[in-house]
């Protein structure tokens, strides 16, 4: 939902906002027992790009336009208040109010057997993004709601690399083009899972530099759910426990910095004959030393893939290291990660039969038998490096960023289909023109060597695209 900053024209003229009256702070409404305040943000979004990657230049598919406006905004609505025993209380709701749930919602399709006058939430896009209230006092801060983990708790690699955006990969359905097939291999660094469902979250207060969090869900089928919904929906997985820790402090003078996740989703599953169906456990860590101007860093992270279906299960690992330098207005930086997805060992599992969707209930489709698989039958690689540099020197808000990734991917099986190499050269000017406004300019450089899309055979092929991008925000 949150998109990356692209842009308007040159419509930003420093002299356009010289007015006060976007930079201002909220100014709280004051009702009877709540501070009340509007915030949210509004983006105006243009690109432009020489061709689409992805493009079949036999048969002509997945070409949209090359020049595109977007508009994405959201609106925030926040209350505040303090107990007289020192308990701060409050709520958000953030409510979409452009982009593409409008969109979604305005095509929704209804599902049977639910009332016509009814649309399933499984098939229709959701206006409300995260909904939550909290308690923040001495024995530490209860949210409570429709809302992701907080941040700040994962450490990752540092690095300097900023993408300019200035290459679109969705086609003219809006669905983003496979950058390597259907390569199982995963860049994913976190063990949080499905942002949005209704959680209760437990931060303890900071003690000697260390903070824990525990956040639980019992349902993770749909978004801001009400009610129930069943409990044995074949490949769903409920009871969702995440727990993550991190520790600041001071080594030989110098910053030190851990931190460690674990994560476990129960099954609903309970058939018996299906073997293959597990819990989805995950488990991370990182950590990150500076040296004066210089700071080192990683993160490892553990998972299944497939754990709570009756597909087969797959090793899902990902590393990766980095460092960045500061000199002055100057900072560099560089980073490594490595992903891999390797099959494991199952027996046999019979077909299930579908479920069809009831009010409280999604429902799910049919699964076809799976034949027993051996360990270790395959691995899927994916490698990603990339450099960049920050300059700060212009002044006024204003940054200058370059940066350079390459990713290449493997399949364990050589097929052409799920392999690719892909390189980006970016340069990007953000402006932060005043509070509350900003402006940014990207352009990139795109090769993007594949086999689906460019041809109808075997053979690997190589494009490259260029892309420019515009954006203004307004947050407020």
């Amino acid at each position: 939902m949150k998109k990356v900053l692209l842009g308007t024209t040159a419509l930003l003229a420093a002299g356009m906002f010289a007015g006060p009256a976007l930079g201002q702070a909220r100014t709280a409404m004051t009702a009877t027992n709540f501070n009340l305040s509007l915030g949210g943000f509004t983006t105006f979004n243009a690109w432009y790009q020489t061709a689409y990657p992805g493009t079949n230049t036999e048969t002509g598919t997945d070409n949209p336009r090359n020049l595109a406006f977007g508009f994405d905004a959201e609106l925030e609505f926040r209350g505040a208040a303090t107990l007289s025993n020192g308990v701060k209380v409050g709520w958000e709701i953030e409510l979409e109010a452009g982009g593409t749930e409008p969109k979604n919602n305005k095509f929704c399709s209804l599902v049977a057997p639910l009332s016509s006058t009814v649309r399933s939430n499984a098939s229709c896009a959701d206006y409300i993004d995260d909904n939550f209230m909290y308690l923040d006092g001495r024995l530490g801060k209860v949210t409570l709601g429709g809302v992701g983990e907080p941040g700040g708790y994962a450490i990752s690699a540092p690095r300097t690399y900023t993408s300019a955006s200035g290459i679109s990969l969705n086609d003219d359905a809006g669905d983003a083009l496979a950058v390597a097939g259907s390569n199982r291999a995963s860049f994913t660094n976190t063990v949080s899972v499905n942002a949005g469902r209704n959680r209760v979250i437990y931060e303890a207060p900071a003690m000697n530099g260390f903070r824990l969090m525990i956040a639980y869900a019992p349902d993770l089928a749909l978004e801001n759910t009400i009610g129930t919904t069943q409990n044995d929906d074949v490949g769903e997985a409920n009871n969702d426990m995440h727990i993550q820790g991190a520790w600041a402090g001071s080594v030989g003078g110098n910053r030190l910095r851990f931190s460690l996740a674990y994560g476990t989703s129960a099954a609903e599953n309970k058939d018996s004959t299906a073997t293959m169906v597990s819990a989805n456990t995950r488990w991370r860590l990182g950590a990150d030393y500076q040296i004066g101007a210089l700071t080192l860093g990683g993160h490892y992270r553990k998972a299944l893939r497939n754990a709570v279906s009756v597909l087969q299960d797959e090793d899902v690992k990902v590393w990766g290291i980095g460092a960045t330098y500061t000199m002055g207005v100057w900072e560099f930086g560089a980073g490594y990660e490595k992903a891999t997805t390797e099959q494991l060992g199952d027996a046999a599992v019979a077909a299930v039969a579908a479920v069809a969707a009831t009010p409280g209930n999604v429902g799910t489709p049919a699964v076809t038998a799976v034949a027993a698989n051996a360990a270790g039958t395959g691995e899927d690689t994916a490698v990603r490096w990339d450099v960049g540099v920050n300059y700060t020197g212009l002044g006024s808000g204003r940054t200058l960023r370059l940066g350079l990734r390459q990713q290449d991917w493997k399949d364990n099986n050589v097929d052409p289909d799920h392999q690719s190499k892909v390189r980006s050269i970016d340069a990007v000017y953000d402006w932060t023109v005043g509070p509350g406004v900003a402006f940014s300019v990207g352009y990139t450089n795109y090769r993007y060597t594949h086999h689906t899309g460019l041809d109808a055979t075997d053979t690997q092929a190589t494009r490259t695209a260029h892309g420019i991008n515009v954006q203004t925000k307004f947050s407020f």
